[in-house]
């Protein structure tokens, strides 16, 4: 596959990601949506990184990987505060 296709696929994924966001009533639900529009911008970055043979790419998606820990981290606080103690 060429790079530009990688770089339209990672644009449907944001958009998905992005409507999902949107449209969503749930919190978890939400945090998904945010979660992929980081795994579309990650595929973003190494497709450009791949395409141009630089490094930064990689290294940005490394970043994005540590962001959507974080992220994924908050949304299971936010699931086991809402279920209380047990």
């Amino acid at each position: 596959m060429t790079t530009s296709a990688y770089l339209y696929l990672g644009a449907i994924l944001f958009a998905v990601g992005a409507l999902g966001t949107l449209m969503r009533p749930s919190v978890v639900e939400r945090l998904v949506g945010v979660e992929l529009m980081l795994a579309a911008a990650m595929l973003t970055f190494v497709a450009s990184a791949v395409g141009f043979r630089e490094l930064e790419g990689q290294v940005a998606a490394l970043l994005v990987i540590g962001t959507a820990v974080a992220q994924a981290s908050v949304g299971f606080a936010l699931v086991a505060r809402a279920r209380g103690p047990e």
